[in-house]
């Protein structure tokens, strides 16, 4: 595991110890992982989504990146307004799950 580490203003500081508090947690370490890997895997999703919108990549790449599903990516397709999800794209991702 690598090490990082970060400044915080007050107000953050204030906020990450108010919830600690109210939350009963007392490892401070983990509870920013915590965070960081939910905002990273959203904003990771965020991208991937844009990318399949922007058919830069296909729905089952982006999945496999994100290490989910590719229902789980197209929930998350649809989740964020995007409705299209074309002929062009199903051959992509058909071609890929076919290969041996």
């Amino acid at each position: 595991m690598g090490v990082l580490s970060v400044r915080l203003d007050k107000d953050t500081e204030k906020s990450l110890e108010y919830l600690m508090e109210k939350r009963k947690i007392v490892d401070k370490s983990a509870y920013i992982r915590k965070l960081l890997d939910e905002s990273l895997q959203k904003d990771l999703l965020d991208y991937l989504c844009s990318e399949v919108k922007n058919k830069k990549m296909s729905a089952w790449k982006a999945a496999e990146i994100a290490k989910i599903t590719l229902r789980a990516l197209l929930k998350e397709y649809y989740e964020r307004g995007y409705e299209s999800y074309d002929e062009k794209s199903l051959e992509e991702d058909l071609e890929f799950a076919m290969r041996d």
